[in-house]
């Protein structure tokens, strides 16, 4: 009897060149009693996707080339595991995966089912491909930042997929004093279109300068220690974009699961050294009673369902859409060349099938 495969997007050695990304079949997954089986319709990169390709991730786990890629997913679902009730055959879902069902650039993927949430009515797969890790990022440091009405919040790179759901959210769910962000000249209107009260170009104005001291909380998504400025006495950063913390990497190893010997002492050396690193980086933010930390998001399924359902249904949010591309060798390719080259305004897409 002929094995049953199918196609997933991967990498075959590390590497950061696009022309290396490919595709490539594998037997049908099976799934787990808690998981449920996806047929994807579409799925979105992040920078994790190509940084993983790169090899980022060895320090923490042993991984298995060919790499499949890929974390969010919108789908239908074609197999429900036996100890899974909240889902059934034909529901529509989205979210971002756990590190243990990577690989959502496929025709299918098994899924732990409580990372996913059911898609709203005449949302688009497209549009709800973009949200999961983008949306769920900011969200979760939105809320550890402890953004309300009476908070001002700065986010730099407001046309990026974390800051423009940042910006949103900031917006529709928190109801933020004001909102700060940074574009290109050319990304000026439609940040504000966002809900962006106030866009620093940062190709005619240094933010630092102008924002000095001026928000209650930041998020920094690009890794810019400058960011501590802009913030008053008694403010917090969190940033997603430098060198976590030794705490949230060990958190990230629980999520990633039992790596071997090798892998626990790697992961020990990279813990004290994320901790030199972030006592080093502390300094300026506690020279200013600024609040400073790391930040790794995580997969949360209820929280995709309880918060984004309601905006998307009501199309308060709807993530900008930089580019689809095709699930094909070139589509591939062309989707992560745009990715890895780090200036598309919004999210980047593979559409896998209509």
């Amino acid at each position: 009897m002929e094995t049953k495969t199918y196609q997933a997007a991967v990498v075959k050695r590390y590497t950061s060149n696009p022309s290396d990304y490919t595709i490539s079949k594998f037997p049908y997954p099976t799934i787990e009693p808690n998981q449920v089986e996806v047929s994807v319709h579409a799925a979105s990169l992040n920078p994790i996707d190509y940084k993983r390709a790169k090899g980022l991730l060895r320090v923490l786990q042993s991984e298995t080339l060919p790499l499949k890629l890929g974390y969010d997913v919108a789908g239908t679902i074609t197999k429900v595991g036996t100890g899974v009730t909240q889902f059934e055959v034909g529901d529509k879902v989205y979210g971002r995966v756990k590190q243990d069902n990577v690989g959502t650039i496929a025709e299918v993927v098994a899924v732990d089912a409580d990372a996913l949430a059911k898609i709203p009515e005449k949302v688009p797969f497209n549009v709800a491909a973009g949200v999961g890790l983008a949306g769920l990022t900011a969200k979760q440091v939105l809320d550890s930042l402890g953004l309300d009405e009476t908070k001002s919040l700065f986010v730099p790179a407001g046309m990026g997929g974390v800051g423009m759901f940042a910006i949103m959210l900031a917006k529709q769910h928190y109801n933020a004093k004001e909102i700060i962000t940074t574009v290109s000249s050319e990304k000026v209107d439609r940040a504000k279109e966002l809900g962006a009260t106030r866009v620093i170009d940062y190709t005619k104005e240094d933010y630092t300068e102008v924002l000095k001291n001026e928000v209650d909380v930041a998020f920094d998504t690009v890794g810019d220690l400058n960011i501590s400025k802009v913030v008053k006495p008694g403010g917090s950063v969190i940033s997603v974009a430098l060198l976590p913390e030794g705490n949230e990497l060990v958190k990230l190893k629980k999520e990633v699961g039992d790596v071997n010997t090798l892998g626990k002492v790697r992961l020990e050396a990279v813990r004290r050294v994320a901790d030199l690193v972030n006592w080093y980086n502390n300094r300026g933010f506690k020279a200013k009673n600024v609040s400073y930390r790391t930040f790794i998001m995580h997969p949360n399924g209820k929280e995709l369902e309880e918060t984004f359902n309601p905006l998307l249904a009501s199309e308060k949010i709807k993530p900008v859409i930089a580019n689809v591309y095709p699930f094909t060798i070139e589509g591939v390719q062309k989707a992560f060349a745009e990715a890895i080259d780090g200036h598309a305004a919004g999210k980047i897409i593979i559409n896998v099938k209509d």
